[in-house]
């Protein structure tokens, strides 16, 4: 699964373009699981087929979490950085993404922003999720991603 925050809505139907120009080998759908009623073309025996959801996100300054499911499980995190990113540019809009950074792999507080593409190490230790007069997620400055590249059915290259 991969988890996405945006810094403002951004329509099913843009997310659902732009995920499958990402992911062309596969077949993106939306779907409000809280909702219940599954997409009428969408096939749980097809590894093809893949969805998202859209809800609220509890972290401050971004208001719409995506949950994308059914990816491969093997570069989650690689995979969910690297849509992060591509959906940044995109939609012209600033997206963070949970993070293990690779010399603290144990602290749970790590993000990375991405804005116009460019990525940010972000710490959210202070922040309260959910709360309205929280602090914000802080940006420790730049930092810089290993290259990576993933082919259309989103397993890494």
């Amino acid at each position: 699964m991969a988890q996405l925050h945006f810094t403002r809505r951004l329509s099913d139907n843009l997310l659902q373009q732009t995920l499958q120009m990402a992911l062309p080998q596969l077949r993106v759908f939306p779907w409000a699981l809280l909702l219940g009623e599954e997409p009428m073309e969408f096939n749980s025996g097809n590894p093809a087929h893949v969805f998202f959801e859209v809800t609220e996100s509890g972290i401050p300054h971004y208001t719409q979490q995506l949950n994308l499911y059914r990816t491969p499980e093997s570069d989650w995190e690689e995979r969910a950085l690297w849509l992060g990113q591509l959906l940044s540019v995109s939609c012209n809009v600033e997206v963070l993404v949970p993070f293990t950074h690779p010399e603290k792999p144990d602290n749970p507080f790590y993000n990375i922003v991405f804005r116009n593409g460019e990525s940010y190490l972000a710490d959210d230790s202070q922040t309260e999720f959910g709360e309205p007069d929280a602090k914000p997620v802080r940006v420790l400055g730049p930092y810089i991603l290993p290259p990576v590249q993933f082919d259309g059915a989103g397993n890494r290259r």
